[in-house]
C-alpha cells in the first residue's frame, strides 16, 4: 500500500512546473542528471519494534541503487551527491519502497542540511523527515569511514565491481542519536539496467512513508519531471 501525501494546489502547481522545466531544459533531471545503477542487497539482522514489518523482522531484500552527482560536477569535484533505493517488495510481493537520500551532516543541525561531498563513501540522509510507525525520523545512510571513493561516477562503478560497498542505515528523531537498523551492500554495477525513475511518495508504505508539508511537494515534482522526460 503506498501512501501519497498532497500538498496544497498552488503551490504544488508551481513546484512542478520548475521542476517541468528544469528537465525541460537540461534534457534529463533537474538535478541528479546523471547516475550509475547497482545491485544491492538490504539486510535486517536483528528483530525490532518500529511498528513496521520490513525493519522489524530480520531478513535480507532485494534493492536497486542509483548513485549520482546533484549539479554532475566534472571528475572528482566536489558536489552534493545522491544515493536513491529502491527495495523490491518491501511492503509485500509487488508493493516496493523507494528511498531518496543526499550527502548531509550527522549532527543535530547538519543533518537537515546539504553539504557537498568530494567521496562516494559518505553519509547520506533523508534531510525532512519520515512517518515510521508512530514515529517522526529522520533517516540515514552511513558508509564505511576507512573507505574512500572519489566523487566520479566512473570510479565509483570500478570501485563496487572491485569490492562491494557497505552502508549502515540509522534513524534518529530529528534532534536524537542514531539507532542503526539495517545494512545495505552495493554488490555489483548493472551496466544493463536502465536509469530508473524513483518515486518517494508513490512507492512509499502505509506506516514507512515521508512526513510533513513539505514532502508533500515531492510527489508533484517527480511527477513533472518524469512528463517532461518522457516528452522530450
Amino acid at each position: 500500500m503506498s501512501a501519497r501525501p498532497r500538498a496544497p494546489a498552488r503551490l504544488a502547481r508551481g513546484v512542478a512546473a520548475l521542476a517541468r522545466l528544469g528537465a525541460a531544459i537540461r534534457r534529463a533531471r533537474a538535478f541528479h542528471p546523471r547516475g550509475e545503477v547497482f545491485d544491492a542487497v538490504l539486510t535486517v539482522a536483528e528483530p525490532q519494534s518500529h511498528g513496521v514489518p520490513l525493519l522489524d523482522q530480520p531478513g535480507e531484500h532485494p534493492a536497486l541503487v542509483r548513485m549520482s552527482k546533484a549539479t554532475s560536477t566534472p571528475g572528482g569535484l566536489p558536489d552534493v551527491l545522491g544515493l536513491a533505493v529502491r527495495i523490491e517488495d518491501a511492503g509485500g510481493e509487488g508493493v516496493p519502497l523507494d528511498l531518496a537520500l543526499a550527502t548531509t551532516g550527522g549532527s543535530p543541525v547538519l543533518r537537515h542540511l546539504l553539504v557537498p561531498r568530494r567521496d562516494f563513501a559518505a553519509r547520506y540522509g533523508s534531510l525532512l523527515p519520515y512517518r515510521v510507525g508512530t514515529r517522526r525520523l529522520i533517516l540515514a545512510a552511513v558508509a564505511d569511514p576507512a573507505r574512500r571513493i572519489p566523487a566520479d561516477l566512473a570510479a565509483l562503478t570500478d570501485a563496487v565491481a572491485a569490492e562491494p560497498l557497505a552502508f549502515r542505515i540509522v534513524v534518529a528523531a530529528l534532534t536524537g542519536p542514531w539507532q542503526p537498523v539495517a545494512t545495505l551492500v552495493l554488490t555489483a554495477p548493472r551496466h544493463d539496467a536502465e536509469d530508473p525513475c524513483f518515486d518517494v511518495t508513490a512507492h512509499a508504505l502505509h506506516r514507512f512513508h515521508p512526513h510533513g508539508r513539505l514532502n508533500r511537494l515531492r510527489g508533484p515534482a517527480y511527477r513533472a519531471s518524469q512528463r517532461a522526460r518522457a516528452n522530450r
